[in-house]
């Protein structure tokens, strides 16, 4: 006599969900796939070596299901810097027009996904839905089950740099959005992402975002974790680049129980370029995950990496780097380099850069670096009269600077300062410093 189907685990259970989700029947069928895929698989356990420094008990108690539709003030909002172009908000994975505003820069458009999932899916969107060609298929998987909504973005070349916003609220639950974004060749763009949810909110919020990058073009990609403490988010995102394409990605991750990003970059055009940066602030018992792979898929190609963590009271981190050269990609320069500052004796942060050379004729440099603030310059502040936590303070916001000077909008970047001062031990300390 067989056993009856376990239908505590969190999978499981979605079978009963899936029925529910509006979409038509071929996503009806993709779901189902999916799910029947990630089942097979299961969730990541810290069996599995890119899992192994995160925390999974958090997401097998959490709710997977979508949650149900909310209200959300538009005052949620109002703590985000000023925002140019258009905005698009999500929330708990679906378009929200009400919220949603600014002016459409010229030569974008956009399509809410669920649009597109109510009737027969066309076969390039299939092709690029069902990609599985991320860092672990099986974010994707779940967010495949589960997606209702998301958004394409189609950027077209023009004059000007096209000024794009993306705001995702969880509110309770599991978020599930699908942002689909293609950059015509020559286009240029900057896309600023913030994932919120409020203090009180156990969610799952699983984005998952495919980026195309035509030959010249040129994408500034931002993505700005603001989550409570009781968030649970993983993002998930590829980007494929042409000829001569450029991105350049920075990842800032305050809050949260427990985030992590998730991203695969593909050079597949002779003299493309990426240039990825991240901070990860982890404090009280927080933690933050980052893994990256970056692919040189053809000749002349370019990455740089530049991550830094800071650990407090009992937060964890980890960066996970892999830079693979592929065969017949001569003339590949990469660099990686981590560096992890811990603020306390129960506080860590793990880092693993890593390097896989298929060819000859290449430049590749990586290094990392974890352990406490440098007692020689703490020594030379102290001993020309500042008190010991200004020391400490300063030289740990410089730390963070390294990340933070790099963004380009100016309203954004002293957001951001303001949110590491905040974070930090006596922060409010040294704010006529850096004024």
């Amino acid at each position: 006599m067989s056993a009856a189907p376990d239908t505590a685990t969190p999978l499981a259970r979605l079978a009963g969900v899936l029925p529910g989700l509006p979409g038509g029947t071929d996503v009806r069928a993709r779901r189902a796939e999916a799910l029947e895929r990630l089942l097979a698989l299961g969730l990541p356990s810290t069996r599995d070596e890119a899992w192994k420094y995160t925390n999974l008990r958090l997401i097998a108690r959490r709710e997977l299901a979508p949650a149900p539709s909310r209200p959300v003030d538009a005052g949620t909002l109002g703590a985000l810097p000023a925002r140019e172009g258009a905005t698009f908000v999500f929330v708990d994975g679906r378009f929200s027009p009400a919220l949603s505003g600014g002016t459409m820069p010229v030569g974008v458009t956009f399509t809410p996904l669920a649009e597109v999932l109510a009737g027969s899916i066309p076969d390039a969107l299939s092709a690029r839905l069902s990609a599985t060609d991320a860092i672990d298929d099986r974010i994707r998987l779940l967010n495949s089950a589960l997606l209702a909504d998301g958004g394409i973005l189609d950027v077209g070349r023009t004059d000007v740099r096209a000024e794009l916003s993306v705001v995702h609220v969880a509110t309770g639950g599991g978020a599930h959005s699908r942002l689909l974004v293609t950059l015509a060749p020559g286009a240029n763009a900057r896309l600023t992402e913030y994932h919120l949810a409020p203090n009180d909110a156990e969610s799952l919020a699983v984005p998952v975002a495919d980026l195309v990058l035509g030959a010249g073009a040129n994408l500034e990609h931002y993505s700005i974790g603001l989550n409570g403490a009781k968030a649970v988010g993983l993002e998930d995102v590829t980007v494929r680049l042409g000829a001569d394409a450029t991105y350049r990605h920075r990842h800032l991750a305050f809050g949260a129980q427990l985030a992590r990003l998730d991203l695969r970059v593909r050079l597949e055009g002779t003299g493309s370029s990426a240039r990825l940066a991240g901070l990860l602030l982890a404090e009280h018992s927080q933690q933050i995950d980052v893994r990256t792979l970056v692919e040189h898929a053809a000749p002349h190609t370019t990455s740089d990496q530049v991550y830094r963590g800071v650990a407090n009271g009992r937060g964890r981190g980890s960066y996970d780097g892999k830079v693979v050269v592929h065969a017949g990609a001569r003339k590949a320069d990469s660099k990686q380099s981590s560096r992890n500052l811990i603020l306390s004796k129960d506080a860590s942060i793990e880092s693993r850069p890593q390097l896989e050379i298929n060819t000859d004729d290449v430049k590749c440099s990586h290094g990392a670096t974890t352990g406490a603030l440098d007692e020689g310059m703490l020594f030379y502040l102290l001993a020309r009269g500042l008190d010991r936590d200004t020391a400490r303070a300063l030289l740990t916001f410089a730390f963070a600077e390294d990340v933070i000077a790099g963004i380009a909008l100016p309203t954004l970047r002293r957001f951001i300062e303001e949110r590491v001062l905040g974070s930090l031990p006596a922060g409010a300390l040294i704010r006529d410093f850096i004024a």
